[in-house]
């Protein structure tokens, strides 16, 4: 089955950072994994801007496999217009940049 990375890069409102982490942690995360069958998913906070310019400190990388992701992320547009999925109005709608990836070439590991 193919493999896909969403990636979500993502900055809480000004003096909402509590929130905003424990919205994310503890229901975003889950329930997207959980709802839609993902095969996991981990936050990283930013630790050094080398290239670019975008100012969002953190990334979500949810892990997916499916031969159909558009039905997949049909399938979360429409729990989230239904108000099936817990929103949060700590995070920083202006600033978030979410993209769909799928693999391209062998991944590189160590020679051994």
């Amino acid at each position: 089955m193919p493999k896909y990375k969403l990636i979500a890069l993502t900055t809480p409102k000004a003096g909402r950072e509590e929130d905003y982490h424990h919205w994310y942690d503890n229901n975003h995360l889950p329930e997207l994994v959980n709802t839609f069958g993902m095969t996991g998913a981990q936050r990283y906070e930013l630790v050094a801007r080398l290239v670019g310019n975008d100012s969002n400190p953190y990334l979500a990388i949810y892990d997916i496999e499916t031969d159909d992701p558009m039905v997949l992320l049909g399938a979360i547009g429409k729990a989230t217009a239904a108000g099936q999925l817990t929103q949060s109005d700590a995070q920083d709608m202006g600033t978030c940049y979410t993209a769909l990836f799928t693999e391209r070439g062998d991944r590189v590991t160590p020679a051994a």
